[in-house]
């Protein structure tokens, strides 16, 4: 095999996060690059259709607002008008099936804390031995230390059991598609540790946190957003902006190696490239098979990050066709009810512009840490095994208008106990391996926002080396991708 183009920076998936660091490195003057990606579309999980007047997410179907990374983006790509905020008030109401039944979210809530004591007192979700043992958490001592804690451990630790199972596990644990006894709240949730140090309770935290935010008044800002065409605008708008000589899809990384003091990508089409830098965008087990001849130490780091597979299966329906009201954004389900979903989003009620006016749209969920075997299924099984959840559950005995299913095998990584440690290590490990970088969803945060920020991050610090080849040396301080 012989070595072909020269390239100051080949990017190896073209994701969200490779998507972001071609277009950083574009907005830096860097003309030198190559994008490659497996898969004959871009986007990775970023993947939207329209049938029938419906607007399908196969993936992410919002990002979160605290973090700026992707409104700023969808903003410089002209998507602006575009944006739109999930809806709030009765119609942002969260369910939690329990006992036979779907039970609202006490009114304050935030995740697993409340805000507001009266309507936790009211509901009947939780028994009232749980109810006082919640209570009881300000008299619950700091943690000693920092050693890593799960969130089941915290939950149960602080606030009890019952909460946990009912509430904490399955809204924080689903989020991340995780098993809340291996799931590291440092990595995930870490305002909740620091309102216990700050604070000594996360109750009295919280109640200071509810009056200081009544002080300022007026409406709170949508705390997600998304795109009214669906996210892959914001997908097809990078991929538009970017030199189409410059992007390689249908084509397979193989192999990195050192070559002339340069690394050496091998590609499944037969050739190969030279860069000064490699930009890996990819599941960290994928940058672990490219990396092993170069560094199987580093390969063995990259592949102690744990995935998870899951599936989404979108279902239309006439909504004079559904008794249920929706009245809300959706429902979790709690591993101990024994459903085979993990949550119901009410896609059409959380947005607008999901569906027709005389249609809803609703969103299964499926797999994850706990049951990953339901989400291996074919696209067939995944349909039939949701109608018939929410036929039990919501009473929809209709035939959809429309039923998607997307299959996502080992594509949700695992932030387990001791991950912020793991992640150190790693990026110590690449001071050893300059011109290397890492972006994605394995490191900093899985979200839409954190894999822009680590793209741009990886720009610039490919600009930075080459600006200042002398002083672009890795500090201790820096991480190699941020999230």
């Amino acid at each position: 095999m012989q070595v072909g183009t020269m390239n100051g920076t080949v990017i190896i998936g073209g994701g969200i996060a490779g998507l972001a660091t071609a277009f950083a490195l574009q907005a830096c003057g860097s003309t030198d690059w190559t994008l490659i990606e497996s898969s004959p579309r871009w986007g990775g999980k970023i993947t939207s259709a329209r049938e029938r007047g419906f607007t399908i997410e196969g993936g992410p179907d919002s990002f979160i607002t605290t973090k700026p990374g992707a409104v700023e983006l969808c903003k410089r790509l002209g998507l602006g008008d575009q944006l739109t905020g999930s809806n709030t008030g009765k119609s942002a109401t969260t369910y939690i099936w329990s006992g036979g039944r779907l039970h609202p979210m006490p009114e304050g809530m935030m995740l697993m804390a409340p805000t507001m004591i009266l309507p936790f007192l009211r509901t009947p979700l939780i028994s009232w031995p749980g109810k006082l043992r919640m209570g009881m958490e300000i008299f619950v001592p700091r943690a000693r230390g920092d050693e890593d804690e799960s969130l089941a451990g915290f939950v149960r630790r602080r606030l009890g059991n019952e909460l946990l199972n009912k509430i904490a596990g399955p809204l924080m644990g689903g989020i991340h598609a995780a098993d809340p006894e291996r799931l590291s709240l440092k990595s995930t949730f870490p305002m909740f540790l620091e309102m216990e140090k700050k604070h000594g309770s996360l109750l009295r935290g919280m109640l200071k946190r509810s009056k200081a935010h009544s002080t300022h008044g007026g409406k709170r800002p949508s705390m997600f957003m998304s795109l009214r065409g669906g996210l892959q605008q914001l997908s097809d708008a990078l991929v538009a902006q970017l030199p189409q000589d410059a992007l390689r899809n249908g084509c397979r990384a193989l192999c990195v190696s050192r070559h002339a003091g340069r690394y050496r990508i091998d590609l499944s089409d037969g050739s190969s490239l030279l860069a000064d830098d490699v930009v890996f965008a990819t599941p960290s087990y994928v940058t672990a098979d490219l990396l092993q001849e170069l560094d199987p130490a580093m390969a063995a780091r990259l592949r102690a990050i744990r995935y998870v597979s899951t599936a989404t299966v979108s279902l239309g329906f006439l909504r004079s066709e559904i008794a249920h009201p929706l009245q809300g954004a959706g429902f979790i389900v709690p591993q101990s009810e024994g459903r085979r979903i993990t949550a119901c989003s009410w896609s059409s009620v959380k947005f607008q512009h999901r569906a027709p006016d005389d249609c809803v749209l609703l969103r299964v969920f499926i797999g994850g840490s706990l049951a990953e075997e339901l989400a291996e299924q074919d696209e067939q099984a995944l349909v039939k095994l949701a109608r018939e959840e929410l036929q039990v559950i919501l009473g929809i005995t209709a035939t959809p208008l429309v039923a998607r299913a997307y299959r996502w095998h080992k594509a949700n990584p695992q932030y387990d106990i001791g991950h912020a440690e793991r992640i150190a290590e790693l990026e110590q490990a690449m001071f050893r391996l300059p011109g290397l970088h890492l972006a994605g969803a394995a490191y900093h945060g899985p979200g839409i926002p954190d894999c822009i920020q680590s793209g741009r991050e990886a720009a610039q610090a490919i600009a930075a080396r080459h600006a200042h080849p002398a002083r672009a040396v890795r500090s201790e301080s820096s991480h190699v991708v941020i999230q």
